[in-house]
């Protein structure tokens, strides 16, 4: 072949390559930017509750995507967990009825896990794309909460997702986990101290006991023989089963009690019994026992809402749960669309950890 030929047909082959690797780069452009410019829809599935009453008021329903406003954060939701407080908004349970007046119709839950969507003016900590978990405040007159595929959520409530969890394990590291942690922090839980905890396996319990074992206390927990097993695996001390005799019989002088069961069989006051005159006394589950506690000669703490702690109480749940030191057991999980079984499970009362709402199926699984 001449020279001349040779040099011509070369080029003509490397100018189809720049030609095709051009085009192939434009392509791969293009899709990267219409997955990462994809618009966030106008509506989208969620359940909405109307009015007090059974499962029936729960319903799977097309409602409009908020738009976050100023210190808010859209998040596209993988996961939500579920709490007592869902089931008693739901029945209308004493102070849990809504105020005259007050929106009847809302969407319920109040902790997501998921993916940053979009943010609001002022907001510097997050960006699009960051894996969170929140916990949901409600917002008055504004149809927005976990059980959906996108919520809005404040900043102040919310925080990077841990890389060592799931979506659907970090949606449990909200209300419970940092009710949990909070009540170790109000009754000043320290080393050494004898600690009891009644309703040990739940969401609360569970996130107690691991806490406590973390800051060097012995710790006692109430629950069936069925938890047990679960119990001694986050390193428990001590179990009392409450099935078989008073368990505030059965243990005497320790230095703080966490309840999380409350008036179910007069538990609040009974481990109130327990205490050695002196010690730290907080129930999560009952209110207003500060002229018992005053009458028996403890300190009753202030419990609080999980919706209203400071920061410091999500980077400390968030840390133990990095450092593998507080890990969320999922008791069950469902679908969104099955809201209504899920709440009626946990009705029952005999949750171990967390009970999981899977809005993502394709990612609430992913760490």
């Amino acid at each position: 072949m001449r020279p001349d030929r040779y040099e011509l047909l070369h080029a003509m082959k490397s100018s189809a390559f720049t030609l095709a690797r051009s085009a192939l780069l434009a392509t791969m452009v293009s899709a990267s930017m219409s997955v990462a410019l994809a618009a966030t829809p106008k509506e989208q599935k969620a359940i909405v509750q109307t009015g007090n009453g059974g499962p029936e008021v729960l319903k799977l329903q097309t409602v409009p995507v908020l738009e976050p406003g100023a210190n808010q954060v859209l998040i596209k939701v993988y996961a939500a967990a579920i709490n007592p407080t869902d089931w008693k908004n739901r029945v209308g349970a004493p102070g849990y009825v809504p105020a005259a007046g007050a929106p009847v119709t809302i969407i319920p839950g109040g902790d997501a896990a998921g993916v940053v969507e979009k943010i609001g003016s002022g907001v510097t900590d997050f960006k699009v794309g960051d894996p969170v978990f929140a916990i949901i405040p409600r917002i008055a007159g504004v149809l927005n909460g976990a059980y959906s595929e996108y919520v809005l959520s404040p900043t102040r409530t919310m925080m990077a997702k841990p890389v060592n969890v799931t979506y659907a394990e970090a949606a449990g590291l909200g209300i419970a986990a940092v009710t949990g942690v909070r009540a170790l922090n109000v009754t000043k839980v320290a080393k050494g101290q004898r600690v009891l905890i009644t309703g040990a396996a739940g969401g609360v319990g569970s996130t107690a006991v691991q806490a406590a074992k973390v800051k060097g206390a012995y710790v006692i927990g109430t629950a069936s023989a069925r938890h047990h097993e679960y119990l001694r695996s986050l390193g428990i001390d001590e179990i009392i089963d409450y099935t078989k005799g008073k368990f505030e019989e059965q243990v005497k002088n320790v230095d703080v009690v966490i309840d999380t069961v409350g008036e179910i069989d007069n538990t609040a006051e009974r481990a109130m019994s327990t205490l050695k005159k002196g010690g730290m006394y907080v129930s999560v589950a009952a209110r207003n026992l500060e002229a018992k506690c005053t009458a028996v000669g403890v300190i009753c703490a202030e419990r609080g809402s999980a919706a209203e702690v400071g920061r410091d109480i999500f980077a400390e749940v968030a840390s133990l749960a990095a450092a593998d030191k507080l890990n969320v057991h999922i008791d069950k999980t469902f679908p969104l669309a099955q809201a209504a079984e899920a709440q009626m499970y946990g009705e029952q009362g005999r949750t171990q950890g967390k009970i999981s709402l899977i809005v993502n199926a394709a990612e609430a699984n992913k760490k």
